[in-house]
């Protein structure tokens, strides 16, 4: 689609420097991209207020400008979520970089979710696959598991973050999830990059999902 206009909204802080190379993907693809941070103007105080109590059971992971890792209430966060949403209805798509369950609780129409994106994939690849699910951090077992397990898939769980990146215990934990039996691996969250899964995929005996590179190639196919 000529002009098509991409918000690409982190629900962290923009720009996102790990991110870089594959939003410049996209422009040299021809989109004109914009990125937008959920937190852009929150102070350190009020990002601080977001964090999640005892109580919160849905547990968001994301990465502020200075690099640093924070966990937010998806609670605390929908307002803000929804208020930087309503100010980019002009753009042909808004990408939401988050892989959390929005599904029915962001309803804009020119919005484009990776939860429902790679849920709707990945029972077009089959039913009956076993996932094995890795995440930032094992507070998100709960609401992560459920997500998958809402479309009818078998899953298993384990947590190394994108943020603190390391490349043993990721491939450590994708190693056990293939041992328990899980027949595709997921990388979870949309901080994990193509690279990422490039460090381990040949040390491994089944295939790997990464949700920024699949998200990416869908939002270049569609405009």
């Amino acid at each position: 689609m000529e002009n098509s206009k991409i918000a690409v909204v982190t629900i962290g802080q923009a720009p996102r420097k790990d991110m870089e190379e594959d939003i410049q993907q996209l422009r040299q693809s021809g989109l004109h991209v914009h990125e937008f941070g959920v937190l852009d103007f929150l102070s350190p105080a009020e990002i601080a207020a977001l964090s999640p109590s005892q109580e919160d059971t849905d547990v968001l992971v994301t990465l502020l400008t200075n690099g640093q890792q924070v966990k937010l209430s998806k609670q605390k966060l929908m307002p803000h979520i929804q208020q930087c949403l309503r100010d980019l209805h002009e753009f042909t798509w808004v990408l939401l970089m988050c892989t959390g369950d929005f599904t029915n609780k962001l309803t804009f129409k020119n919005l484009l979710l990776p939860d429902r994106m790679m849920t709707n994939l990945v029972k077009g690849l089959h039913t009956e696959l076993a996932l094995g699910l890795i995440g930032p951090e094992p507070e998100q077992q709960i609401t992560v598991a459920e997500k998958w397990q809402k479309a009818h898939f078998d899953v298993s769980f384990s947590a190394s973050s994108p943020y603190c990146f390391n490349a043993q215990d990721l491939l450590a934990k994708a190693q056990q999830l293939q041992y328990n039996g899980a027949d595709l691996l997921i990388l979870d969250c949309m901080g994990y990059s193509t690279h990422m899964k490039n460090m381990i995929k040949n040390k491994l005996n089944i295939p790997i999902l990464v949700p920024r590179e699949a998200v990416f190639t869908i939002v270049k196919a569609i405009c």
